[in-house]
């Protein structure tokens, strides 16, 4: 396989668009974490699962920072990678260009964990809508 200067450059726009999409998932989870700690000092007391909700939402966004942190080593891996190849130093592009690949399954990686958790917490509140719609059920009769 001929390595050159554009190979590096072809995973640009799949990189751009993963730190458009964790840029995203961090600013829905800033969003969820404002409102969850709103509504939990208007309780006044501490309530279990809006605890165990913002517990879940802490370790999803230190994930998606180490997500993004990942993907954007991953672009200035591609980019030095380039500048090496500009300099007709191949074999070191080369191994760059591998390291950012690396990072860049090491970022995906991590995306399918966070994902895995936030399907998780939400299994959890259907789970609890289900049981609270089954006792208002009850209730009715």
């Amino acid at each position: 396989m001929k390595f050159t200067l554009t190979t590096p450059a072809l995973i640009f726009s799949t990189i751009s668009l993963l730190l458009l999409a964790y840029t995203n998932r961090f600013s829905v989870l800033a969003n969820l974490i404002r409102g969850l700690h709103d509504k939990a000092k208007e309780k006044g007391e501490k309530d279990h699962i809006i605890a165990s909700q913002l517990s879940s939402l802490k370790k999803r966004v230190k994930l998606i920072r180490n997500m993004q942190f990942l993907a954007i080593l991953s672009l200035f891996s591609c980019v030095f990678s380039m500048f090496l190849l500009f300099l007709d130093k191949n074999i070191a592009g080369e191994i760059v260009f591998a390291v950012g690949l690396a990072l860049l399954m090491f970022s995906l990686i991590l995306s399918a964990i966070e994902i895995n958790i936030s399907v998780h917490a939400l299994n959890i509140q259907l789970s609890e809508s289900v049981e609270s719609e089954s006792f208002d059920d009850n209730k009715e009769e």
